[in-house]
């Protein structure tokens, strides 16, 4: 088998295991196309997502603009309409708020996001509590306000956080992951090939991982990626965050997975919950990406996943 051969079938596990079996295969890219259906306000949008028939609320990451009811509310909406309505653009899908809009980057002709736009002319504020780590947008807001930009031609805006919280209204919260790398593990000792004979005569050689569960060989499945549409699966197949009875989030879950390409076969079942991988807590949509980065060089994939409220572990081996 060839080293390309190889890392394609690597790749597709990895992404299984997040719930986005196959996606990497075939693009590497995690932007959609779709065209904006209308603007609700300066920060928030539909767009109708190619492939799919429904519109997505999306709201623009990294960014807060006024309130309806606030003073620069119109002006902040009818800047987004003008150079976004109607229009085709790419949208890059990182998480889900509180409320379940979709955050994204969104992406007209050039490469800017729309945001940084935004923010440059004095549309929105940085949105300093759900992306604490953008420190473009952090600039582009402190030009904006010492040129007196848009909305920062008033001395003394209210953010909109807190016009909120005046009314008492709710707050809008996400989170965008950075899923740091852990050190090596030590490396442990190879036991010798274990056979297990199964009910019936099929016989199963060296499904054994080092830590002595069975596991699934990825190379002995034939992948066959043609006529799959990565924008398609990713839209039918969406990750929501599973949360318990208290509301806490306890990993992610996929509707209708078992539709998924190769879903069966490595093992997944609807209504599987996705708590970690090798380990890592898995809580937020966000994570998959840097995850994905994380494990590309993994000979042994352990999944933890709820089923019927029961964990269950999945565990396979890398070619």
């Amino acid at each position: 088998m060839s080293i390309y051969m190889r890392g394609m079938k690597k790749n597709v596990l990895i992404y299984s295991a997040t719930f986005l079996i196959l996606l990497p295969l075939i693009s590497r890219s995690d932007v959609i196309t779709g065209k904006v259906q209308e603007v609700l306000e300066g920060d928030t949008l539909t767009v109708k997502l190619e492939g799919s028939e429904n519109t997505e609320k999306i709201r623009i990451y990294g960014i807060d603009a006024p309130d309806e009811g606030q003073k620069f509310f119109e002006e902040s909406k009818k800047f987004l309409t003008e150079n976004i309505n109607n229009k085709e653009v790419k949208v890059e899908i990182l998480t889900e708020d509180n409320q379940g809009f979709k955050v994204a980057k969104i992406y007209m002709d050039n490469e800017q996001p729309i945001g940084n736009m935004i923010i440059k002319e004095g549309y929105a504020w940085w949105d300093e509590e759900n992306a604490k780590e953008e420190t473009e947008l952090k600039k582009l807001c402190a030009s904006a306000i010492r040129e007196k930009k848009g909305l920062w031609a008033d001395p003394t805006p209210l953010a909109p956080w807190d016009y909120r919280k005046s009314k008492g209204l709710p707050e809008i919260k996400y989170a965008v992951h950075t899923t740091t790398k852990e050190k090596e593990p030590k490396e442990e000792k190879k036991e010798e090939p274990k056979v297990l004979k199964a009910k019936g005569n099929e016989v199963y050689k060296g499904t054994f991982s080092s830590s002595g569960q069975p596991y699934i060989d990825i190379s002995k499945i034939q992948f066959d990626t043609k006529g799959i549409d990565p924008n398609q699966l990713l839209m039918n197949h969406m990750p929501t965050v599973a949360k318990d009875a208290s509301g806490n989030p306890i990993g992610l879950a996929v509707p209708n997975i078992s539709q998924i390409p190769y879903a069966t076969m490595l093992g997944f079942q609807d209504g599987d919950i996705i708590t970690s991988v090798n380990g890592i807590p898995i809580r937020d949509f966000s994570q998959i990406m840097p995850l994905y980065e994380q494990l590309k060089g993994v000979k042994e994939l352990s999944v933890q996943v709820l089923r019927n409220g029961q964990p269950t572990t999945l565990n396979f081996r890398l070619p």
